[in-house]
């Protein structure tokens, strides 16, 4: 782990604890300013370091950049709030039971809401009220942009807002597949148990694992939950442990406690994972070898030579598929995936051909089977294979 990586921690650390802050010598600015930017934690830094003892250290050109982004930030968290606001109004109107989960949730457990930021506004309502849902929300303008699976996305004054009919699926049929039986409700409102939620939390951690990389910022999900809620964390373990994810929560929850003081150490020694934390960012978007992480996903299934990855990567099964975005329309109809691949293969050359070029590159690499079979041992050894 690198010094502005380490020092990203103790900033989040003194944001969350209201702690001094102390800014050390030999920080690389311009690189501390990526990384901060590919956690996502723009807003959270800027807060912090406005209170640094020290700050005069830090070179007014960051402040002025950390501070701008800021003020983005809160001018978003005014517009999603408008729009969270209103499709609460009118699920309720129309007595539409609905949970608010995720970011929606969490940044309002935060010392300073704004400074969390949120993508999206996650939903979830029963799948039988969909239907009656889409036709109250595009009556209030909003869009439907998606409209495959168990998501489905509106968009109205540049907000974007995912309804979900399921909060997850990646950890077999049954994941959580009961929240309404364990939400507290305000009339038709309503949030997770906490214990639940915190679950649910790691669980979605987890999934960022698998795909792509998880941050530093989800870390500080998990302490701001703790903080907020009287967690029970052996009933957070044991509804895990149904999921296989009770060794995986065990070193996720160690890592929170040691970065930010909440909580419980389960695990004394989490170097692996902190440094992969760190490496990743907050959507997998500082791991550059999206090769190697094929690679480890096909390697999971047994499918161990290049040729293999590359012709699983080309033709994914349909319990693959169907839970791709863009191809969820296959999803109880496994007779289309021959014309599934077809459109994922014109899909990927429209919106993502760099990425497809790189990684069909980058899987017969040596060293791409090399960290492929090393983030496989480390998955392996954390509980998540």
């Amino acid at each position: 782990m690198d010094n502005e990586s380490k020092f990203l921690i103790d900033i989040c650390s003194a944001y969350l604890n209201a702690a001094p802050l102390y800014v050390p010598e030999n920080i690389d600015y311009k690189k501390l300013y990526n990384i901060i930017k590919n956690h996502n934690l723009i807003g959270i830094c800027h807060c912090a370091l406005n209170h640094a003892e020290n700050k005069e250290f830090i070179p007014p050109a960051f402040m002025n950049a950390v501070k701008d982004k800021f003020f983005d930030l809160v001018y978003i968290y005014e517009c999603q709030s408008n729009v969270l606001n209103e499709i609460i109004s009118i699920f309720t109107e129309n007595e539409i039971r609905h949970i608010l989960f995720k970011g929606s949730v969490i940044r309002d457990m935060y010392p300073i809401p704004e400074s969390r930021a949120m993508g999206d506004i996650d939903i979830l309502i029963d799948k039988k009220n969909r239907k009656k849902a889409r036709a109250l929300l595009e009556n209030a303008s909003f869009i439907c942009t998606a409209d495959n699976g168990p998501v489905f996305d509106y968009r109205k004054n540049n907000v974007l807002v995912e309804v979900h009919t399921r909060i997850i699926s990646e950890f077999g049929d049954r994941a959580f597949d009961s929240p309404f039986d364990n939400a507290e409700f305000d009339k038709c409102t309503g949030k997770l148990e906490s214990n639940y939620c915190l679950a649910y939390i790691i669980a979605h951690i987890a999934h960022h694992f698998k795909f792509y990389g998880a941050g530093i910022r989800h870390i500080m999900d998990l302490a701001v939950i703790q903080n907020a809620y009287d967690i029970d964390l052996d009933k957070v373990i044991h509804i895990l442990k149904e999921y296989h994810l009770d060794t995986f929560a065990k070193v996720i929850l160690s890592v929170c406690s040691k970065w930010f003081g909440t909580g419980k150490k389960y695990v004394d020694n989490t170097q692996k994972t902190e440094d992969y934390l760190c490496l990743c960012g907050a959507f997998g978007s500082m791991n550059k070898n999206k090769g190697a992480i094929v690679t480890r996903k096909e390697m999971e299934k047994g499918h161990t030579s290049t040729l293999d990855v590359k012709f699983h990567l080309l033709f994914p099964s349909y319990q693959q598929m169907k839970n791709i975005p863009y191809i969820k329309f296959i999803d109880g109809r496994p007779w289309l995936t021959p014309y599934a691949w077809c459109y994922r293969f014109l899909y990927n050359i429209k919106h993502k051909k760099d990425f497809m070029k790189n990684t069909v590159s980058q899987i017969a690499d040596d060293e791409t089977k090399l960290l492929a079979r090393q983030e496989l041992e480390f998955f392996e050894e954390i509980g998540l294979i």
